[in-house]
């Protein structure tokens, strides 16, 4: 599982950073569109395989919440994406969508297992 990073402010990246054979490859997945820390984050999300006008967003809020934080991540635009196109893996709407939350799912839960470690 890779792991999403950003740069903070309007217009930094958002990218993916993992491990090869090759050593590191960083992937740029977007960019910061709204920044308001603590409660809110937007970027353009982008797919490797997407034509440079394709893209959608991903909005992320923070809110406190009884034992710490509750984050919400909302994923949308994917009705400008075609029927059609590679990143739907042949999927229809609802099964690519379903496949999404679940990719989101196993972000989110490796995300919250990595601030759950002590620090080194």
């Amino acid at each position: 599982m890779t792991l999403a990073s950003r740069e903070p402010g309007v217009g930094g990246r958002v990218f993916e950073s993992f491990a090869t054979d090759a050593g590191e490859q960083v992937v740029e997945i977007g960019r910061i569109r709204d920044w308001q820390p603590p409660e809110r984050l937007l970027f353009d999300w982008r797919a490797v395989n997407f034509a440079p006008h394709e893209w959608t967003e991903v909005e992320v809020s923070f809110q406190r919440a009884p034992g710490g934080t509750r984050v919400t991540v909302v994923h949308r635009g994917w009705s400008a994406i075609r029927a059609d196109h590679p990143v739907r893996h042949g999927l229809d709407s609802a099964g690519f969508l379903r496949m999404m939350g679940l990719w989101w799912g196993d972000l989110l839960s490796s995300l919250r297992l990595q601030t759950a470690r002590p620090l080194q």
